[in-house]
């Protein structure tokens, strides 16, 4: 996200509010503008969200929401499914959805939690328009969105885990296996 920070403009992240506590980082994110919210209040985490949404109106300011709220830990090739609150505030907005798909966190290490040798691939998915829906709308767009960021991140996987290197930590039955899914 850092990478294309200066492309993008004015963007205002949002993270689940434990990331905070993780310090410096969580300070820093709050230094830097990240709208921390409480998931567990959803009640409070969607007027958080709606107040954020107000602010980028008026500004002219992007939101940057994760909308599986979390990246899963197993290497399957399916997202997890997503938030609706992101979606409910875009289409309260009349803003448009640009969804932007990572490639997997192959290279975490989820025994010993510590970041191996690796890379991201990112891919932007065109716009998705959201003038016109209304709420009762919200639940097809976001299997809407879902099922093309999940094409999406299907073929990323694919791509990333075909070009790994043999000398990669990652064991070529774990890759086969990952192809086999793709």
């Amino acid at each position: 996200m850092f990478n294309i920070w200066d492309v993008i403009g004015k963007l205002v992240p949002v993270a689940k509010k434990e990331i905070f506590y993780v310090w410096p980082f969580g300070l820093a994110a709050y230094l830097a503008g990240v709208v921390f919210i409480d998931r567990n209040k959803s009640k409070d985490a969607y007027e958080t969200l709606k107040s954020t949404s107000e602010v980028m109106d008026k500004n002219k300011t992007k939101i940057w929401i994760f909308p599986e709220g979390t990246r899963k830990k197993d290497r399957s090739c399916t997202l997890l499914p997503f938030k609706k609150g992101a979606f409910a505030i875009a289409v309260s907005a009349q803003k448009p959805i640009i969804p932007i798909v990572y490639s997997p966190y192959y290279f975490i290490d989820e025994k010993k939690y510590i970041f191996d040798r690796g890379h991201i691939v990112m891919q932007c998915l065109d716009p998705i328009k959201t003038e016109g829906l209304k709420m009762e709308d919200v639940p097809e767009l976001v299997e809407r969105v879902r099922n093309q960021m999940e094409k999406t991140y299907k073929e990323l996987t694919k791509e990333i885990l075909t070009t790994l290197p043999p000398d990669y930590p990652h064991s070529l039955e774990e890759r086969r296996e990952h192809a086999k899914l793709v």
